[in-house]
């Protein structure tokens, strides 16, 4: 019945618009969410609160953690976007791939059963375009307290970690390490954020999993690592 509904909302453009703007009424009162204008959430998007979406942005298929925002431009979908993560302005996610390696040709023709042009000369799918999504449809995965720059390209299939930083305009087409710095065309290491003890110590602690109220009354101690570690231990 929801799905009939759904179809039959979806075929006219004006009951489109009309579910849009009374779904996001919904989400910046029961949310917390702003917009800015012409931003598109997908009926699908779970939203868990606080979060910020820029001019001209929209999101499908996907997740948002707490106090997360999309600047301007951005297009994401099939993501899942952990707690307290500032996505750039522009970042798009690229889907689909072809084969680079043996293969005399890239075109889908040669190895896919359904192509763009309406034919094909394989009678089976030979090489995977797509990266195997997760239970919840999420292909590309965006940890917590991550940092992506302006005009970053993500490809299908990736797993960004905790604290980590993408550069601006990077292409991301490999994993990236939890608190590491990546950047260029394909985007590679630059640097760890923090030393592997002081890493290992913020995995451990998932901040970004304790209350609001914690978090505010620690707020000030977030300027230096070593001053936040030495207030969590003469708490304990």
């Amino acid at each position: 019945m929801i799905g009939k509904l759904k179809k039959w909302v979806l075929s006219s453009s004006f009951l489109t618009r009309a579910a849009i703007f009374f779904r996001k009424l919904h989400l910046k009162r029961k949310r917390g969410i702003t917009y800015q204008k012409n931003v598109f959430i997908g009926f699908s998007v779970v939203c868990e609160g606080s979060n910020g979406f820029g001019k001209n942005s929209s999101i499908v298929s996907s997740k948002i953690g707490f106090g997360s925002y999309i600047a301007e431009g951005a297009k994401l979908a099939k993501a899942s976007i952990g707690r307290y993560c500032s996505i750039g302005p522009k970042v798009t996610c690229i889907f689909g791939k072809h084969p680079s390696n043996t293969f005399v040709s890239t075109h889908p023709s040669f190895f896919a059963l359904k192509t763009p042009v309406g034919f094909t000369y394989v009678d089976k799918q030979y090489f995977e375009e797509f990266a195997v999504p997760n239970e919840d449809n999420h292909s590309i995965i965006i940890g917590n307290d991550v940092w992506i720059g302006a005009n970053v390209s993500l490809m299908d299939g990736i797993k960004i970690g905790d604290g980590a930083i993408v550069a601006a305009n990077a292409l991301v087409t490999k994993d990236v390490e939890p608190y590491t710095i990546v950047g260029g065309v394909p985007a590679k290491i630059i640097k760890k954020r923090f030393s592997d003890e002081e890493i290992d110590f913020l995995m451990e602690l998932k901040w970004w999993d304790k209350p609001k109220g914690w978090i505010q009354e620690k707020a000030s101690f977030f300027r230096n690592i070593n001053d936040f570690k030495e207030h969590l231990k003469s708490k304990e």
